[in-house]
């Protein structure tokens, strides 16, 4: 496994950005009327894209963010956090006629995630939103939360996608679940374009009626896919590459906290693994490795601290 970087390699985020207001522990609901006391309550930077983009930022890779913010307090707020991320904000939108996308979190005694989702701003990020002439600036396009910026579903995503591919980069993209049901529908037009599709088992199932690893890879690598990645959470990961090579990644060990945002930086952990040309079988081990690391503190991305102790995580 070399340890050889490319010197431009620089990724661009394409997705949802959103504030998460984390709650643990939340067993229940009090009832209406009520009060419950939970330990802890904090806001903290949320969303697919925003999350890899940060992660990839604390892992030493060259990183933009392009989507679509209100001008209000939590805009604000994930505009400071990114920025002082090192991540480069120049291509996310402030909107004044919608207002940040935000989620509630809570998070149960036993680290397990519920959501309370607000789509606003990301459900209204427009093809004429895209600064697509700045791609080849890029070398790699990563599309975190598909889904969950309905007016880029289907063609209009494919069209970015393909000139992403025609410019020369590679692609990745990586689902979220679809509040709209349309799953399949909306996503087929993008797999002939994407050199690494990376859903969740659990996304899968909805996508294909079944969560088997092997067989799903087999139907996406039918319809385009260049290398399918499936995180399956604690029991770590599965790739099938289209010219046959199969890798299964275990899961690094780790006390769970909060599982928010562990595929998020499982994606940039494989990435990172790209920048630096290490093989599939590295990669996937770097993206795992990472996800073990977000699941240990409460937060999507509070977990991640560097590269270099992502790697520590690997015993490297």
């Amino acid at each position: 496994m070399a340890f050889k970087p490319r010197s431009a390699f620089k990724v661009v985020c394409l997705g949802n950005v959103l504030v998460d207001i984390l709650v643990k522990p939340v067993d229940a609901l009090p009832p209406v009327g009520g009060l419950l006391p939970v330990d802890q309550i904090r806001m903290a930077m949320g969303g697919c894209a925003s999350n890899t983009a940060l992660a990839l930022s604390r892992l030493g890779v060259e990183v933009s963010l392009w989507g679509k913010l209100g001008l209000d307090f939590f805009g604000d707020y994930a505009v400071q956090q990114l920025r002082k991320e090192g991540v480069d904000v120049s291509g996310v939108i402030r909107d004044r006629k919608v207002s940040t996308s935000s989620t509630v979190v809570t998070v149960n005694s036993r680290s397990q995630r519920s959501f309370l989702h607000s789509v606003a701003a990301n459900d209204h990020i427009y093809p004429k939103d895209v600064p697509v002439a700045r791609l080849p600036r890029f070398s790699h396009l990563h599309v975190g939360g598909y889904f969950l910026f309905s007016a880029l579903d289907g063609r209009p995503m494919e069209g970015i996608l393909k000139k992403a591919r025609a410019l020369g980069l590679t692609t990745s993209l990586d689902t979220a679940w679809d509040l709209n049901g349309r799953w399949m529908k909306a996503l087929e037009p993008c797999l002939p374009y994407l050199d690494y599709f990376m859903p969740s088992e659990r996304e899968v199932r909805m996508l294909l009626g079944n969560a088997h690893p092997a067989k799903a890879a087999g139907t996406f690598l039918k319809k385009g896919v260049r290398c399918v990645v499936v995180k399956r959470g604690g029991k770590g990961s599965y790739l099938r590459h289209q010219d046959g090579r199969e890798i299964r990644g275990k899961a690094f060990k780790t006390r769970v906290v909060d599982d928010t945002g562990a595929g998020d930086c499982f994606c940039a952990g494989f990435l990172k693994g790209l920048s630096l040309q290490w093989d599939l079988e590295g990669c996937l081990r770097l993206g795992n490795a990472a996800g073990a690391c977000a699941v240990s503190a409460l937060g999507a991305t509070a977990g991640i601290r560097s590269f270099r102790q992502v790697c520590g995580r690997m015993k490297l």
